[in-house]
């Protein structure tokens, strides 16, 4: 039966903070329990298998297509795609603005505001590589996984840009871990800053809190990471650090540092 122990030193001291609330004995029977089932990858995307393409619509939006089906859409009638959308802003002082999530400080909010957009869309255009159309131009219909088949934006230092083109040039563009949505991070070891491939949102968020020492997809990962071979090394500069008044509740949560000496 495996054992909090017997994970690598990182992987243990990364789940011991990332579930510190809860206490050391239930990271521990985490470790114990999940031989019986191994982690899930992520849901795959919606639509049949293929490429995937962006077309043009009669709305003025760029739409997801594969094998026909543009995904965005609901149901389909003679070439014509019904399409839903929830809209979400907030009333401040200034005017309405739009709401990208997080935490809203409500002494400045006046109100919430919300509404489902209904339109009808019919492809005007030939499918095009979607990493070609800028952001605004997307359409941002139907379910939150299919806002992932986009293509990222660029990452925002030269270094880390140059990372993920080495990434694609020698592993290809789709996430290295489920394969199911274009990689969006660079996801690197953040013990030794050796880069271990490029990761979609969805993996990118959970596969650090893969409880399991072998026989599952993210365990397997983390143990022969895809681009080892590539000796990359994540900068320094850009490393994750968290704040000191965090690092010390999950100290006095646990009763001990888990990083300490790594």
């Amino acid at each position: 039966m495996a054992s909090l122990d017997e994970l690598p030193p990182y992987r243990r001291a990364q789940l011991l903070w990332r579930w510190a609330h809860y206490g050391v004995a239930f990271v521990e029977d985490l470790v114990r329990d999940a031989e019986k089932e191994p982690c899930r990858l992520p849901s795959p995307p919606p639509g049949p298998p293929g490429m995937t393409l962006a077309v043009r619509g009669d709305d003025g939006r760029f739409h997801l297509e594969r094998e026909g089906q543009m995904l965005c859409g609901d149901t389909e009638t003679a070439g014509v795609w019904s399409h839903r959308q929830h809209c979400g802003w907030i009333e401040r002082g200034q005017g309405p603005q739009e709401w990208k999530g997080g935490r809203v400080d409500d002494t400045e909010t006046v109100a919430w505001g919300s509404l489902v957009v209904e339109w009808s869309v019919r492809a005007i255009g030939p499918g095009v590589d979607p990493g070609t159309v800028d952001r605004p131009d997307r359409c941002h219909g139907r379910p939150y996984e299919l806002m992932h088949l986009w293509p990222p934006p660029p990452a925002r230092t030269a270094s880390v840009r140059r990372l993920r083109a080495a990434l694609v040039d020698a592993l290809g563009a789709d996430c290295h871990g489920c394969g199911l949505y274009p990689g969006a991070m660079v996801d690197h070891d953040h013990q030794t800053g050796q880069v271990r491939g490029l990761l979609c949102a969805f993996c990118n968020r959970v596969m650090e809190e893969c409880p399991h020492l072998t026989g599952c997809p993210r365990a397997d990962y983390l143990l022969a990471p895809p681009a080892a071979g590539l000796n990359l090394v994540y900068p320094t500069s850009q490393q994750w650090r968290p704040k000191e008044s965090t690092r010390q509740r999950v100290i006095e949560q646990l009763g001990f540092d888990p990083f300490e000496g790594l």
